[in-house]
């Protein structure tokens, strides 16, 4: 034999468990999603899906749910463990019981255990979306930008509701929102009254050039952003609407001011002379199955065959101070609305404003620029909405 063979076997199993030592642990630490058996298994209370963002998860349930003892499991990212402080020690805690009353803190561990993100879960009794007031803003966990939620004044112990999606979680992608200011999305002091929101098209440098999503939109939407399909199903990625429906809706109404911006480019940032930017203000009621909740999104959620009703701004303009909008739901042709489907939990509405009209394609002018505030969706039997008196 020759002698030089065991010292190559042993040289080249060296080479084999130094390659095995050497494979980098996993750094991710997220929430991926909810475990669907026991989602399924709590249907008869959950209503919808559960809206995961950064690092809030939120569950609907209908009202009178018992919330002093749910057990909720969690998809995570591969390697990843989950934790909670319970009695002042951290236990494991996927698929533990826990008091719902108020929300909780969950902890997950990266596998290589460097990283480490808290989540918040709470399970919320809905109520139907009203008048949209934007005075609910917060940093999200990291400080990069903000989000925005509704509060249920009548639930003392868990008021927050994460209604509200954008896509700045999506530019921060591109890493040109140095500061919380410089993100498409942001909460402006001087609103019909208290705060409004500023949606502003941005550029997204490089980064987004090389995607081909050479511009953001400034836009707000009831639903939810994913950001894990925003780089390769980008209108897939912001999901319209949630079961908030308090009865048929009559008329979509509040106030906006907008600018557009001087120069109009398509996706491949060519100057379009022709074209002119303008903004998008929506609202859309569509059919929902209440067992497994479906939203629409950036490509059918104006055309698809569940839409029972719209109010859109035809020609919004480019009024420079506040104006005034009052556009009634137009049901769709072949459409009615059912109150047994309303009574099973079986519509959903969405809200949408955007500072560029075609934005959802990144065509429009970079700087275009939508102010709105006190939006409101009115329901049969409510009073028909009229203008207040801008307070600034």
């Amino acid at each position: 034999m020759n002698k030089f063979f065991p010292l190559t076997l042993l040289f080249l199993a060296l080479a084999f468990t130094s390659c095995i030592k050497d494979e980098a642990l996993n750094t991710e630490c997220d929430i991926t999603g909810v475990d669907s058996t026991w989602l399924y298994a709590h249907r008869a209370s959950i209503i919808g899906m559960p809206i995961i963002t950064n690092d809030n998860i939120s569950f609907s349930v209908q009202k009178g749910t018992d919330r002093t003892a749910l057990a909720p499991k969690f998809y995570l990212t591969p390697g990843a463990s989950i934790s909670a402080m319970v009695n002042g020690a951290e236990t494991p805690a996927n698929g533990i019981t826990r008091d719902f009353t108020t929300p909780q803190v969950y902890t997950v561990h990266s596998e290589d255990g460097a990283w480490h993100k808290n989540y918040t879960v709470a399970f919320n009794y809905p109520r139907p979306i009203s008048v949209c007031s934007f005075e609910h803003f917060a940093l999200e966990s990291t400080g990069r930008y903000y989000q925005w939620y509704e509060t249920d004044e009548n639930d003392i112990d868990n008021p927050r509701r994460d209604y509200w999606g954008s896509g700045n979680a999506g530019f921060a992608l591109t890493g040109m929102g140095k500061q919380p200011s410089d993100y498409p999305s942001t909460p402006e002091p001087l609103g019909v009254r208290g705060n409004c929101i500023k949606l502003v098209t941005r550029n997204t440098g490089a980064f987004g050039k090389g995607a081909r999503m050479p511009i953001a939109a400034g836009n707000i939407f009831i639903g939810e952003f994913k950001v894990g399909q925003a780089m390769s199903f980008p209108r897939k990625a912001t999901r319209f609407g949630l079961q908030l429906v308090g009865g048929e809706p009559i008329w979509f109404s509040g106030f906006y001011k907008y600018t557009a911006g001087e120069v109009f480019t398509d996706i491949k940032l060519n100057v379009c002379p022709d074209r002119h930017d303008t903004c998008d203000i929506y609202a859309v009621l569509y059919e929902v199955d209440p067992d497994k909740f479906v939203a629409l999104n950036g490509d059918d959620v104006l055309t698809s065959d569940r839409v029972v009703s719209i109010a859109r701004i035809a020609d919004p303009g480019e009024p420079q101070e506040w104006k005034f909008f009052k556009e009634p739901f137009v049901l769709q042709p072949g459409k009615a609305f059912d109150q047994t489907r309303l009574m099973n939990d079986g519509y959903a509405i969405a809200i949408v404003a955007s500072s560029s009209r075609q934005g959802h394609y990144f065509e429009g002018a970079v700087g275009s620029t939508l102010y709105i505030d006190e939006l409101r969706i009115t329901w049969s039997g409510e009073e028909e909405p009229t203008p207040a008196l801008p307070q600034n």
